[in-house]
């Protein structure tokens, strides 16, 4: 049985391992804390295009009744208010979320 300490280039083999380790776990965090700015970056985009949709929808339905737009063009004017109030909500939220990702408190 050998009773001595692997020496690699001046360092131990447990020294090395260790160090390794630590290399891998830093790695890790790097990788979750861009992996959890862009779910963050994903919800906002995705929160902000339900709230606008549902804004738009009812301030198409709205304006539709206002202005007294024939038949069938309230259906495309009110899913152009709805598509473009959930595009604009999504991308400003999305915009805010990667914004307050690259903060730290």
């Amino acid at each position: 049985m050998k009773l001595y300490k692997l020496y690699i280039y001046g360092e131990s083999a447990q020294r090395k391992r260790e160090r390794e380790s630590v290399f891998r776990e830093s790695l890790e965090r790097e990788t979750m804390a861009r992996d959890g700015c862009l779910a963050r970056v994903t919800a906002g985009v995705a929160v902000g295009g339900a709230v606008g949709g549902a804004v738009g929808a009812v301030y198409g339905t709205y304006e539709a009744i206002r202005y007294k737009v024939p038949g069938l063009l309230k259906i495309r004017y009110i899913g152009q208010t709805t598509l473009g109030s959930a595009a604009i909500f999504g991308l400003f939220l999305g915009a805010g979320s990667l914004i307050h990702c690259g903060k730290s408190y």
